[in-house]
């Protein structure tokens, strides 16, 4: 099999840039409910699910490749490298995505939602001293961030969950010809 993707490279490429962007569309989905979810428990449980279920998609559309293309055969390096590539084209849709929604759709409004929240959870009555100091850095944390901030930081987390993941799932996925 390792023959066929080295004659081949253009098209094991072009697969796992395919097989990126649905994961990608994914993700965009996920941060799109994560935006709204802030005041929409019902989109920020489908952000948490999204979110929990991505490393199963990669695996699964991983899975789906080796069997239909390679005669379900893939070594260890072939599954990283197909990971690797698929988290990678994911991540550059993400983010689009992300800059796009944060920037010209959203306006500012998730920002000042969270903003709103935790001015609201300061001021409850009863809080231990230590969470209301946490509160406080953590609100002002997050006062700190511009859209574009964000923007970096779900990119930044997810070029680094583009290093973590492919291993630790290709080695589920990769499979011997028997």
């Amino acid at each position: 099999m390792e023959r066929m993707i080295q004659a081949n490279p253009a098209g094991f490429n072009q697969a796992a840039m395919k097989y990126g962007t649905y994961l990608g569309v994914s993700w965009a989905v996920m941060y799109i409910a994560l935006f709204n979810g802030v005041t929409n428990p019902i989109l920020m449980m489908t952000a948490i699910v999204l979110f929990f279920a991505s490393p199963f998609i990669a695996g699964f559309l991983a899975t789906r490749y080796r069997r239909s293309e390679l005669e379900d055969s893939m070594s260890f390096l072939q599954a990283v490298k197909f990971l690797f590539i698929m988290y990678i084209c994911a991540t550059l849709l993400s983010a689009a995505t992300n800059y796009i929604y944060l920037n010209y759709i959203d306006n500012g409004y998730f920002l000042s939602q969270i903003d709103r929240i935790m001015s609201e959870m300061v001021k409850i009555e009863g809080n231990n001293p230590i969470a209301l100091e946490q509160l406080n850095a953590t609100k002002e944390l997050f006062s700190k961030f511009s859209t574009s901030g964000f923007t970096w930081e779900f990119l930044s987390n997810n070029i680094f969950c583009s290093i973590m993941l492919p291993p630790i799932i290709a080695f589920f996925i990769k499979r011997k010809k028997l």
